[in-house]
């Protein structure tokens, strides 16, 4: 594999190539295999540790991601490459990915799934402020519409009661909060770093979060289904931690962020192949405006490329030959 294309021009390394940005579309087809990987892994996640602490199934299944990776750096010959994840970037990447681990996980244990997801599915909007504020993307009236709208999506779709909501649910903000800094960071990663060494660090963070989740635990024997569930889950997790980087330093953070909603629709499709769930009326509506938000959203992006190449077309015959 070749270095990933990604980081700031001013963050570039040495000798190594100019990053070139794909644009909006590229990053939003990145975001969406991403999230198909987080979702199988969660879902995969979810059918081995029905039955184990929460602690081991992370750290098992980190275990195996970074004994792939390993073998990954072995063959590409990445290996020699080490010195990326001694960068602070890829270290502090590492580290929010460790802590919005362990958040999520602590608050998994006392509040209920969907108050849970409900939080974190502000991670786009979140994203979307932060860019805005401290990378200074232009983000309109329109791109703020549609990311609202596909919240609402989520919402009629998970139906949060207020109940639920306590203490911990202060966990889950912190959770969104680092997982907004490892989206931001990302693009901070300096051109020419070795992509498969930034995602063995991450790997690494995440399997150690693990393991110091699991010192409460006690943990128990694994059978052959769980191994290969987890088996599994590892490699998704790893495909989706290795092309999330992908997808976070190509066109706009605001607008690639906000196709994270996809997931939604892909847990619904698990959700009644495995365990036969069938969504009702709010959950199709939901269903709807998630997919609208983000048809919008594609449609708007390709209109203003059509735009900005006219524009540029049109610059290029009036120079000077």
């Amino acid at each position: 594999m070749t270095a990933a294309p990604q980081g700031t021009d001013s963050n570039r390394t040495p000798g190594s190539p100019v990053r070139v940005d794909k644009g909006n579309i590229y990053g939003i087809i990145m975001m969406q295999m991403t999230m198909f990987c987080f979702v199988t892994n969660d879902t995969l996640s979810k059918l081995a540790g029905s039955d184990l602490p929460t602690g081991q199934v992370i750290f098992i299944r980190g275990l195996i991601a970074v004994a792939v990776l390993c073998l990954v750096l072995a063959l590409t010959g990445d290996w020699r490459r080490y010195r990326t994840a001694k960068n602070p970037i890829v270290l502090l990447r590492a580290v929010a990915e460790a802590i919005s681990s362990i958040l999520f996980m602590v608050a998994l244990q006392k509040l209920p799934l969907p108050n849970v997801s409900a939080i974190l599915l502000t991670i786009p909007l979140a994203t979307t402020a932060a860019a805005a504020i401290f990378l200074g993307e232009q983000v309109g009236i329109r791109r703020w519409t549609s990311v609202f709208v596909g919240m609402l999506g989520v919402l009629a779709i998970i139906r949060p009661g207020l109940e639920g909501f306590n203490v911990y649910s202060l966990f889950v903000l912190g959770a969104v909060v680092a997982a907004s800094t490892r989206d931001l960071i990302a693009r901070k990663i300096p051109t020419g770093s070795s992509l498969w060494v930034v995602t063995t660090t991450t790997m690494t963070f995440s399997c150690l979060a693990g393991g110091l989740l699991g010192v409460s635990e006690s943990w128990t024997a694994i059978d052959t289904s769980q191994s290969i569930y987890l088996v599994g889950a590892a490699i998704f997790l790893t495909l989706g931690q290795f092309i999330v980087v992908i997808a976070m330093t190509h066109g706009e953070v605001s607008v690639v962020s906000s196709f994270r909603y996809i997931s939604m629709p892909i847990s619904l499709f698990y959700g009644f192949m495995l365990w036969g769930d069938i969504p009702d009326a709010l959950t199709w509506l939901g269903i709807f405006l998630i997919l609208s938000a983000g048809i919008y959203t594609m449609y708007r992006e390709r209109q203003i490329q059509k735009v900005k190449k006219r524009d540029q077309e049109i610059l290029a015959s009036h120079e000077p030959v």
